[in-house]
């Protein structure tokens, strides 16, 4: 593996789709990349599914302690990695806090996407040590009160899923068990809540998903593991067998109701009717203003009733005009990782 210019961390299985949709343009201006994960099923899932090498390092822990002591171990994995491949010369990431520091101590500069600005502790953490946040504008500069100077904050007029939406995956074969499925289906993802920045989500979502396996199947994406046996057992509840991606399920479903933030703009910027129930709905507002059929319900009752209107007469929306008019981060993120070369270099 040649000395990488780039190096990208992701510890999402959303920031694994935009590095693969951004590695190929690295890659056309003659860059050469590293991309490194964090060891959790749906992060390197996504990566495996669309067929981009990655370097596996560290792993997630549960306990405040654990977190701590795995963020810390994977600083000095990553020191190890970098003295067999050699150093990189920027690090792209999102969120990550062992990367970051990883790089600021070796004075690698920083280009910092983010869109999560409830997830105050990796935020405080964070923030003060990169060069660059890239983040889309509807958060405005809310981000300096975490100690980035405002001159440092770059904002585009879209979302981050916009750097993918639209793509055309191959679909795997197992979905063609929702092609014979008459009754409507809704795709349905729950809270991250084992994550720190998780806050009350006032929706009861298991007695929600058991109203919702009355109105049709329920395709349903776990966060944990561990959920798959319990959900399994749900009537009208049909997992992916494998790792799937929002956008191959689309074509499939009449609904989407989540409180799984990325999948909701997904399926949202795809014309598929969409309720939130996300406890931070700051990017589902921008989307519902512009026009795309997305609503935010913290409501049992209110959600199951417009799932009922909504599934009365399903229908997808052409949003294609309003999707085209939003801009993608692609282009930030290359121009600011390429000024970031610029800067080192000189």
């Amino acid at each position: 593996m040649p000395t990488p210019d780039v190096w990208l961390d992701t510890v999402t299985p959303k920031i694994s789709i935009a590095i693969s949709s951004m590695l190929p343009v690295l890659h056309k201006k003659g860059y050469t990349t590293l991309v490194t994960a964090k060891k959790q099923t749906q992060t390197t899932d996504m990566l495996d599914v669309l067929k981009v090498p990655y370097e596996t390092v560290g792993e997630y822990g549960t306990t405040l302690k654990e977190k701590l002591a795995v963020e810390q171990k994977r600083t000095l994995e990553f020191l190890d990695l970098f003295d067999k491949i050699g150093y990189p010369k920027v690090l792209w990431t999102h969120g990550d806090v062992s990367a970051i520091r990883t790089a600021f101590g070796l004075k690698i500069p920083i280009v910092y996407a983010n869109d999560t600005v409830f997830a105050y502790a990796v935020a405080k953490l964070a923030c003060p040590l990169v060069d660059y946040l890239v983040t889309p504008k509807c958060f405005g500069k809310s981000w300096s009160k975490f100690g980035i100077f405002k001159s440092r904050i770059i904002h585009y007029d879209g979302l981050e899923e916009v750097a993918y939406v639209g793509t055309k995956f191959e679909k795997p074969k197992f979905l063609k068990t929702l092609e014979k499925q008459k009754k409507p289906i809704i795709l349905f993802r729950d809270a991250e809540y084992q994550a720190v920045y998780c806050k009350d989500v006032k929706v009861n979502s298991e007695k929600l998903l058991q109203e919702l396996t009355k109105l049709g199947t329920v395709i349903c994406l776990p966060r944990y593991e561990e959920e798959k046996a319990k959900l399994e057992s749900i009537p009208n509840v049909w997992i992916p067998p494998e790792p799937v991606l929002t956008a191959q399920l689309i074509p499939y479903i009449d609904l989407m109701i989540g409180s799984g933030g990325t999948a909701c703009r997904e399926t949202a910027l795809c014309g598929v009717p969409t309720i939130n129930f996300h406890f931070w709905d700051v990017q589902a507002q921008y989307l519902h203003k512009r026009g795309f059929p997305i609503q935010v319900s913290r409501s049992n009752k209110h959600i199951i009733a417009e799932a009922k209107k909504i599934l009365a007469n399903p229908q997808k929306f052409d949003v294609k005009k309003t999707l085209s008019e939003f801009e993608s981060p692609i282009p930030v993120w290359t121009r600011y990782i390429e000024l970031s070369l610029q800067n080192k270099s000189m």
